[in-house]
């Protein structure tokens, strides 16, 4: 009795264990399974992570177009706003008078045949210009054709200005002198006078956004085939743009409650990635 329970012990222990061949296929299907799970968890996690990098860049860069126009716009002549239609890609142009400075007039040219020469208070930061400034003097200006007709008539809210001196520093005055006699035809209830840049367009085209200057007054708004092709007067903004079916510019007019409105609606487009801007600037409508 002894020797056979001795026999059944040794042959327990004899017996070698270890995993079926079931048992490794289904362990083999799980890991797979949870592998696949892990990997793909880490790459939607990653491709996110991308994702919003590049739209955190786009919408910064976006950011950064939508507040440089605003600047400008800020810097806009009264009444001098105009845009075109948009396209249906989405190319559309808006045009303004940049000023330079703003100040009272003492005594400008109404009445008669006009005058070519006048005072005005001081300019505050002070502008002084020299003979062929490029500049231009503008008084009451309400009518949106009046402040570009080109060219200049002899009686208008605009004229030409050859000079701003200061001959006398201490009366708090300078001189404005014009390129020709000029009547002014209406007085401002204020006594304001602004001191303008020649127009500026942002137009876009195509995928791009564009700024163009020193292309002069034309009295109907140019379009991109009728504004300057190459640099300094043609400066890129933007390559990211993708406006189509879309109106990037829209004025609203001035109401007795409120100044006017220009709301800029631009869409940003980077591979897969697009941001869509949409701001709105209040304009100076007091002439």
């Amino acid at each position: 009795m002894q020797l056979m329970r001795h026999n059944n012990q040794s042959g327990r222990s004899d017996r070698q264990s270890g995993f079926t061949l079931l048992e490794m296929v289904i362990t083999i299907v799980v890991s797979s399974i949870m592998a696949i799970g892990i990997v793909s968890f880490i790459g939607d996690a990653v491709s996110g992570f991308i994702s919003a990098g590049n739209r955190n860049q786009l919408s910064s860069a976006g950011r950064t177009v939508v507040d440089r126009i605003a600047m400008e716009l800020h810097n806009a002549l009264p009444n001098s706003i105009r845009v075109t239609t948009a396209a249906p890609n989405g190319d559309q142009c808006l045009e303004f008078i940049p000023f330079q400075g703003a100040s009272s007039y003492v005594n400008p040219p109404f009445t008669g045949t006009g005058g070519d020469e006048f005072e005005v208070i001081n300019f505050n930061p002070a502008l002084i210009a020299g003979p062929a400034s490029g500049l231009f003097a503008v008084i009451y200006p309400i009518d949106l054709d009046a402040v570009y007709e080109d060219p200049i008539p002899a009686s208008g809210p605009r004229a030409e200005i050859d000079q701003i001196s200061d001959p006398a520093p201490a009366d708090g005055r300078v001189t404005v002198t014009l390129t020709g006699t000029h009547r002014f035809s209406r007085r401002s209830p204020v006594d304001r006078i602004y001191v303008t840049e020649s127009p500026v367009s942002f137009c876009i085209s195509g995928n791009y956004l564009f700024r163009y200057q020193n292309y002069g007054f034309e009295n109907t708004q140019p379009q991109v085939a009728g504004l300057p092709a190459t640099a300094p007067d043609r400066a890129l903004i933007s390559d990211s743009i993708s406006n189509a079916a879309l109106t990037a510019f829209t004025i609203q007019e001035a109401t007795l409650r409120r100044n006017a409105i220009v709301s800029i609606n631009l869409n940003f487009v980077d591979t897969l990635d697009t941001v869509r801007l949409q701001h709105e600037v209040q304009i100076r409508n007091v002439p």
